[in-house]
């Protein structure tokens, strides 16, 4: 868990407001954009992840609330990280493994993984984490990135 901790950096936190109605696709390009300007990813990030969302959905339907974790190929990523977007209302992703059904995400871990030989390795950590429902709760209340950081210590 510590790793995971050590790669999601402060400046890959975004809080998307109540009064912004977005899509997925707005939400996926914001959170690459973030990415991208931090060095994290290449360019390509953007479209790739969408293209990869499109045809593997990775929203999950959890006890508390939908979660989606959007990644792609390491070939777009020029260092390892996760970027954290938190939704005061839902975007509709689609369900991992079962395409037909909706499902309103309210946080995101976008995956920028650098290594290929480590993304079972980091999916695992990120769905250990999301088995926390107290965690969960907390993330989504969060007010800043010092409270995100300090909840995923």
């Amino acid at each position: 868990m510590n790793d995971l901790v050590n790669m999601v950096i402060s400046k890959n936190i975004t809080f998307f407001d109540e009064q912004e109605e977005l899509s997925k696709e707005a939400v996926l390009d914001y959170i690459s954009q973030l990415l991208f300007k931090n060095g994290y990813v290449k360019e390509s990030y953007a479209q790739a992840i969408k293209d990869r969302e499109a045809i593997f959905p990775t929203g999950l339907n959890t006890t508390t609330f939908g979660i989606a974790i959007p990644h792609t190929d390491s070939k777009h990523v020029n260092e390892a990280t996760i970027a954290v977007g938190i939704l005061k209302q839902p975007v509709i992703f689609q369900e991992m493994g079962a395409e037909e059904v909706e499902v309103p995400v309210r946080l995101i871990f976008m995956l920028a993984i650098k290594e290929p030989e480590k993304q079972l390795e980091t999916l695992q950590a990120v769905i250990s984490l999301i088995e926390n429902e107290e965690k969960m709760n907390a993330l989504v209340q969060a007010k800043n990135e010092s409270d995100v950081i300090q909840l995923l210590n």
